[in-house]
C-alpha cells in the first residue's frame, strides 16, 4: 500500500495567540501605571512651587511667640537674644526650607534674612547680636530695637505672601 493512497490530512496547528483580550496581569499592569502616573500629577500639584510665604494665623502665633519670648526674658537681654535667634530660625525653615536655611550661618544667614525682609537691617545693626552674642555669658544690645525689626521681618514675610497668592 502507498503512503499517498491514504486519506490523512497534515497537521494541523492550533492559531497564534492574539494579544487582545490582555490576560489578569496585564489589566494589574495597566492599573498601577495608571495609579502612579495619576499620583504624580496630584503631587506636582500640591507641591510649593515657590518659597511659602507665612499665612495670617501662623503670622499670629509667631507674633504670640515673640511676645511670649519677650516677657518671659524681659529681664535677661542675652536669653531674649538667644530665643529671637531660634525664632527667626525655626520661622526661616518652616518658610523655605531646611536645605536652603539650615546650613546658613554668621553673615549669610544674617543677609539671608535681609533678603527675605526686605531691608538690610540685620546685617548691619544688629550683626554681633544675632551672630555672637547668643554664645557668650556676658554682652549687650538695643533688644527693644531688634524685637521690633524682629516683628517687621515677619510682617514683611505675611505682606509678601498677599502679594503671591
Amino acid at each position: 500500500m502507498n503512503p499517498n493512497d491514504l486519506p490523512l490530512r497534515d497537521i494541523h496547528l492550533p492559531p497564534d495567540i492574539g494579544w487582545w483580550p490582555l490576560a489578569w496581569g496585564w489589566w494589574l499592569l495597566i492599573g498601577l501605571v495608571l495609579l502612579g502616573l495619576v499620583t504624580l500629577v496630584w503631587w506636582l500639584l500640591k507641591r510649593p512651587t515657590s518659597p511659602k510665604r507665612i499665612n495670617l494665623s501662623a503670622q499670629s502665633s509667631a507674633l504670640q511667640e515673640l511676645t511670649r519670648i519677650e516677657q518671659q526674658y524681659k529681664n535677661d537681654p542675652l536669653g531674649l537674644v538667644r530665643e529671637l535667634s531660634v525664632l527667626l530660625r525655626r520661622i526661616a525653615i518652616s518658610l523655605y526650607g531646611r536645605r536652603s536655611v539650615a546650613g546658613l550661618t554668621g553673615l549669610s544667614w544674617l543677609q539671608f534674612l535681609d533678603q527675605q525682609g526686605g531691608t538690610p537691617v540685620f546685617s548691619q545693626r544688629f550683626q554681633q547680636a544675632l551672630t555672637e552674642l547668643p554664645y557668650r555669658a556676658q554682652g549687650s544690645a538695643d533688644v527693644s530695637t531688634l524685637v521690633q525689626e524682629v516683628r517687621q521681618w515677619l510682617s514683611a514675610q505675611a505682606s509678601a505672601g498677599k502679594q503671591h497668592v
